[in-house]
């Protein structure tokens, strides 16, 4: 018996110093970037045009280049920033984001508790991108869709997986559209 309450005693206490992984972050605390620029890529295409190029058997190298960027493919990391070039080639129209919209940029890209459910069947066409430098430098990379409301983000300081959880998608698409 005694043996017995030694060990819950011992679970208890190595319980005690464990840090749970639920944080108390208000978004906007612990944004995913520090950036001084952010660089906005849009490319005007439909479902119906994306999945013309997927079934095309025959690609062109400029298709091939446009579904690894509309797909998850690329960027794998900050350093890869090969395709950034490409994009303008590619027919997406560069526009640079007003530094006056970078705080609630800021607030938008930070840490915010995944809602549960909120995953759809949806394949998503990444058709919107920002790219946020800080001092020229690439420093992060979101690729959106806003059809799906989802993302792909690359060099965020904090685990992204929340984002969109908490209206992200309809905040940035106006934000975007100004």
């Amino acid at each position: 018996m005694k043996k017995v309450l030694l060990l819950l005693l011992c679970v208890a206490l190595s319980k005690c110093g464990q840090k749970s992984n639920e944080t108390n972050v208000t978004a906007g605390e612990q944004p995913f970037f520090t950036f001084d620029r952010v660089d906005y890529y849009h490319l005007d295409i439909d479902r119906n045009g994306f999945d013309s190029i997927v079934r095309n058997e025959n690609k062109s190298r400029k298709e091939q280049a446009l579904l690894q960027i509309l797909q998850q493919n690329i960027p794998v990391s900050t350093i890869d920033t090969l395709f950034i070039p490409n994009m303008g080639m590619l027919d997406f129209h560069q526009t640079l984001i007003d530094p006056k919209h970078h705080v609630e940029l800021a607030k938008l890209f930070s840490v915010n508790k995944p809602a549960p459910g909120t995953k759809t069947a949806c394949e998503p066409i990444f058709k919107d991108v920002l790219i946020f430098r800080q001092k020229q430098k690439v420093i992060g990379v979101a690729k959106l869709s806003f059809d799906c409301d989802k993302s792909y983000i690359v060099g965020a300081r904090y685990p992204s997986g929340g984002f969109g959880a908490g209206g992200e998608f309809a905040k940035l698409k106006q934000l975007l559209s100004e």
